[in-house]
């Protein structure tokens, strides 16, 4: 059994219907700003994971220029030792089973074409790393201006708060 109690009150009904809607307006506003700072986390997340893929494809990028010069270095070096030896030692290419041996040329040519090969790949997953970590960059420009656009909007509730506070307070005086 539910007894009915007399109203306190508080100001005319309109006065009290105002404070209803801007609590339920201060509400939806508080509601919208936790919203958009969990989309600003998610978005720095985002931004972080965009960072360490570029990084990584730079480096990636690094090890391969390194790797081919230092592998252009090494073949110059021993391209030249090749062609050094037969007149440091007075015989000829002609006089030396095993430099004229098939398999030492076969050997030798497997092994560059296998290197080759080894660069050929590397390159063509320097490419694809390049247009991913282009593809990250634009969405990362995206989310960037979007998160621009949010702490203005974020800025400009927070100003419309202070100011229905200060409304708010005034009306109380």
């Amino acid at each position: 059994s539910s007894q009915r109690h007399p109203q306190s009150s508080s100001g005319p009904p309109t006065s009290h219907h105002r404070e209803s809607a801007n609590t339920k307006q201060l509400m939806q506003l508080m509601d919208s700003l936790n919203r958009l700072g969990n989309e600003n986390a998610q978005l720095m997340r985002e931004l972080e994971e965009a960072k360490a893929a570029r990084a990584e494809a730079k480096a990636a990028k690094e090890m391969m220029e390194k790797f081919k010069t230092e592998y252009a270095q090494r073949f110059t070096k021993v391209k030249e030792a090749l062609e050094k030896y037969p007149k440091q030692h007075g015989t000829g290419a002609a006089d030396n089973p095993v430099m004229t041996s098939e398999y030492l040329k076969s050997a030798t040519t497997a092994e560059l074409q296998k290197r080759d090969q080894m660069i050929k790949n590397l390159a063509a997953e320097l490419r694809k790393e390049r247009e991913e970590s282009k593809k990250k960059d634009a969405a990362l420009r995206k989310y960037e201006g979007f998160y621009r656009e949010v702490k203005a909007r974020s800025a400009e509730k927070k100003l419309l708060q202070k100011k229905m506070q200060q409304e708010q307070q005034n009306m109380q005086k």
